[in-house]
């Protein structure tokens, strides 16, 4: 008998963030467009889970550096030696570009879970429109934060510890996995993390945009997870949030009492997703559960816009 995914409750910060944004968004993406994988789905399913595959240019860039990051730390464990620094950024810069090819001449539609699609395509947005060269000047930005935040990573003092270390210090490299809280999942994924030689757990997230107020909070979350997988003690865990395109970094001590605190916050998220949860499996549910934001800016950069008329 072939394996089947099961719809469940599970939980990240990702996750419990989109709740507090749009519970409508936070809808589609873990309800309405649940089984839209499979082409014979019902259409509102097909064209949520259509919808929830696209990105945008700041997440794409954003990934697009994550991974070239993670290369970097692979091949120094696999090689023993590091990229040249022209060619690992522009290597990436050139990703950015042939995945922005793929979107706008809809190769997309062979492969909608593995190639490219953009939401600014979608929905036709001006800033991508090519004739007025507004595309163009849209494209720099993003490949300049690319630029930005991989020299930094290379070159920012404060990092030195991470690049230096050996890989035998090494807990995670973008690695996911997850944790129990109340019998349900709670998906954790450090960017990169190492236990120093006096047994001081090391947590990175790398970032390439702005600083947010949930950054903290996920690095709460990690150092609940280093506890349990890692055997870590709480007030031996340090958490990083790099901001590489503005070249800072924020340190955040959760100890014991930052855990207690990153433990009631999930709890608490956890109270209210049960109230709205339901077994996708069976049923596709009703939308009008979860209301739509009232946040115009919100609507502006959501992938389900068109579902909610907001198109």
């Amino acid at each position: 008998m072939g394996f089947r995914i099961q719809h469940e409750l599970s939980w990240s910060a990702s996750r419990a963030g989109t709740l507090q944004e749009c519970p409508r968004s936070y809808y589609w993406d873990y309800y309405g467009s649940w089984l839209g994988w499979n082409k014979r789905s019902e259409p509102p399913r097909r064209q949520a889970w259509l919808l929830k595959k696209m990105t945008r240019m700041p997440m794409l860039a954003g990934s697009i550096a994550h991974d070239a990051i993670q290369r970097w730390f692979e091949q120094k464990r696999d090689e023993g030696a590091t990229p040249e620094p022209v060619a690992f950024v522009e290597q990436a810069v050139e990703e950015l570009r042939g995945h922005y090819r793929d979107s706008r001449d809809g190769r997309w539609q062979e492969r909608p879970a593995k190639i490219t699609h953009l939401a600014e395509h979608h929905y036709e947005e001006p800033q991508i429109d090519e004739a007025t060269g507004e595309a163009a000047r849209y494209g720099k930005i993003y490949a300049d934060r690319i630029r930005d935040s991989l020299r930094a990573f290379l070159e920012m003092p404060e990092l030195e510890g991470a690049r230096a270390c050996d890989p035998a210090s090494w807990l995670s490299c973008e690695d996911m996995s997850t944790f129990d809280v109340e019998g349900v999942k709670v998906y954790a994924v450090p960017d990169f993390a190492y236990r120093d030689d006096e047994g001081v757990v090391h947590i990175w997230d790398w970032k390439t945009g702005s600083p947010r107020d949930a950054d903290a909070f996920q690095l709460e979350v990690y150092a609940g997870y280093a506890r349990d997988f890692w055997g870590a003690d709480p007030d031996r865990v340090v958490g990083y949030d790099a901001y590489l395109k503005d070249r800072v970094v924020t340190e955040v001590r959760p100890g014991r009492d930052g855990l207690d605190h990153a433990y009631a916050r999930i709890l608490a998220s956890l109270t209210e997703m049960r109230a709205l949860h339901f077994n996708a499996d069976e049923s596709a549910g009703d939308p009008a559960d979860f209301p739509m934001t009232d946040d115009a800016r919100s609507c502006s950069r959501c992938n389900y816009r068109e579902l909610c008329g907001r198109g």
